[in-house]
């Protein structure tokens, strides 16, 4: 099967990008440094849709960095680069820093939003929580929600998933909200009967945290029912 260009999305920041690799995860993921559009940038693949690899990506000039290394402490979130391992308050992402690739990843992919994730439309947050927060119920890391504005200037918050490792179409859960949440978090408890909120925390006890990754513009591969 010959290997195809994938899609290659543009996050808002840098704190972005360390926030999807490292925030929540078990074992964070590595992050690939590569030139990309004449641009230094980190990059990581978090899906495939249709064969076609989805790669999350954030500027940065990583020439000097070994590492991604990301911390929440007391509301105040940190994202750097380091040389070394040798902070046990951050976690790390390894920068692997790639000099050539097949040239098909090289490129991104002009995908036609009819023919990326099937799209529902979910009637409230706590409704998109319980599809992001259900893989902690095995102790898993709990899916990301991607923020993004739509065109219009509708704020979209949702999150991919397939129904099993073998199914073939991917779907984009979503809600709509009335502004956009400042905060890189959403705090949702499936014990208390109280609604999601946001949250620049991560230390409350008692309830599971969604890491919020904003894009720096709609998603390429979501057309929406707005």
């Amino acid at each position: 099967m010959p290997l195809k260009a994938p899609c290659y999305i543009a996050l808002a920041g840098l704190k972005d990008f360390g926030r999807l690799v490292c925030a929540l995860e078990r074992t964070p993921m590595p992050a690939f440094s590569l030139r990309f559009n004449k641009r230094d940038v980190l990059a990581a693949q978090t899906d495939i849709i249709n064969g076609r690899p989805v790669i999350y990506y954030a500027e940065s000039d990583s020439k000097d960095g070994q590492y991604l290394a990301y911390r929440v402490s007391n509301g105040v979130e940190e994202v750097l680069l380091a040389s070394s391992v040798d902070n046990p308050t951050f976690v790390y992402s390894p920068i692997l820093k790639v000099e050539k690739f097949p040239s098909a990843l090289a490129r991104s992919a002009r995908v036609e939003k009819k023919s990326g994730y099937t799209v529902i439309k979910l009637k409230d947050l706590s409704s998109l929580a319980k599809v992001a927060a259900y893989k902690t119920i095995y102790d898993e890391p709990p899916l990301p929600l991607f923020l993004f504005k739509e065109r219009g200037g509708k704020v979209i918050l949702g999150t991919t998933m397939s129904v099993n490792d073998n199914e073939t179409v991917s779907y984009f859960y979503y809600v709509t909200l009335a502004e956009e949440p400042k905060e890189p978090f959403l705090r949702y408890s499936s014990q208390r009967v109280e609604q999601p909120v946001f949250s620049v925390r991560l230390d409350e006890h008692g309830y599971v945290y969604l890491k919020v990754i904003r894009l720096a513009a709609d998603h390429p591969l979501v057309k929406t029912y707005e």
